[in-house]
């Protein structure tokens, strides 16, 4: 049976988010299904006790290694970097590390020179833990890279050598199609032709929303407090599609998933239309819509009363931002779960 392997991407995060992007989409182009810290969602458990368990249920970590040594764990004194790395290879997970190389780093930190590249960037270095978890990760599998591109390349061939030793060295759980189970005579309860049908819907959903930005445009929005129109139509557009006969998932459990998040999405729609206007006078120009558009034009005309109105628009604008990114995230990586469990 074709299997597809759950791979767990860790990295540090605010420095690294257009290489992880590289390797979340060769991971999903090679038929895999790509795991890691973006997708996680509010739990009662704590934030180490959940990666713990995405990795255990991960066939293999990708560790992108570039020129910082991450957050730190306070009571272990380690980062949550180095303690993924280490968790996976305690539990016998395989193991593979894209190096960014020093002509890699220097380039990015050439493009964006305020942006924390090196260790000796933040404010309490780590230069010793960081050189000293460099060399741990020389010792295993790892391929130095010079430029973004390579990451598609790397990780398209690391994970066909994992798969060509899969018989007769590693032995991975990974996902099967439900189909391929029904084939060889096992209990299915999934008419494969159905489940072809979900697969080429998915396939359209999750392309709309990479299609569309739909992250990115959040998360500009969530720091400007402004968009163009053009930022809300593609997710107005999914909610329309969303409501056509034809969109309707034949497996209940990715029916379910889509609802909640259409749900969610025309909740966010909901209060961009309600709190964003276009702004009066100078600005007006510029065809952007603006969060509570008079305090946008010049805070210090504002009343106390305006402020303190602003500031709950705001607040709410930062969490409802942050919940609907979740909830995309929660989609794209659980409905593929869905499909291949």
């Amino acid at each position: 049976m074709e299997k597809k392997l759950q791979v767990f991407i860790s990295s540090t995060y605010l420095d690294l988010k257009e290489e992880r992007q590289k390797a979340v989409e060769a991971v999903l182009r090679a038929g895999h299904i790509p795991a890691g810290m973006e997708l996680f969602t509010a739990s009662s458990k704590s934030q180490w006790e959940v990666i713990e368990e995405w990795i255990k249920e991960s066939d293999i970590l990708m560790l992108i290694f570039g020129g910082k040594y991450g957050s730190v764990e306070l009571d272990s004194g380690k980062s949550y970097t180095q303690l993924e790395y280490e968790f996976a290879i305690k539990h016998h997970i395989p193991v593979f590390a894209i190096v960014l190389g020093e002509q890699y780093l220097a380039r990015k930190k050439a493009d964006d020179y305020k942006l924390e590249i090196y260790e000796k960037d933040v404010k309490e270095p780590q230069i010793v833990k960081y050189e000293e978890f460099k060399l741990k990760v020389s010792r295993n599998l790892y391929k130095s890279i010079t430029n973004i591109d390579q990451i598609s390349n790397e990780v398209t061939l690391v994970l066909h050598r994992f798969m060509a030793k899969d018989a007769t060295e590693y032995n991975f759980r990974g996902w099967v199609r439900a189909q391929q189970i029904e084939k060889e005579n096992v209990a299915s309860s999934i008419n494969p032709k159905l489940l072809e049908k979900d697969e080429s819907l998915l396939e359209k959903v999750i392309f709309k929303i990479e299609n569309g930005s739909f992250i990115e445009n959040i998360e500009i929005i969530d720091a400007y407090c402004a968009y163009q129109s053009e930022a809300r139509q593609d997710i107005e557009n999914l909610i329309i599609f969303s409501e056509e006969p034809s969109s309707r998932f034949y497996t209940e459990g990715l029916q379910e998933l889509f609802e909640v998040l259409i749900k969610q999405l025309k909740k966010y729609n909901l209060f961009l239309v309600t709190h964003f206007f276009t702004i009066r006078g100078a600005g007006s120009r510029d065809g952007r819509k603006y969060l509570y558009p008079d305090l946008n034009i010049d805070l210090s005309n504002a009343n106390i009363e305006a402020m303190e109105k602003y500031d709950g628009y705001l607040s709410k604008l930062n969490a409802l931002s942050r919940e609907t990114i979740s909830f995309i995230r929660e989609f794209v990586h659980q409905s593929r779960i869905e499909l291949y469990q």
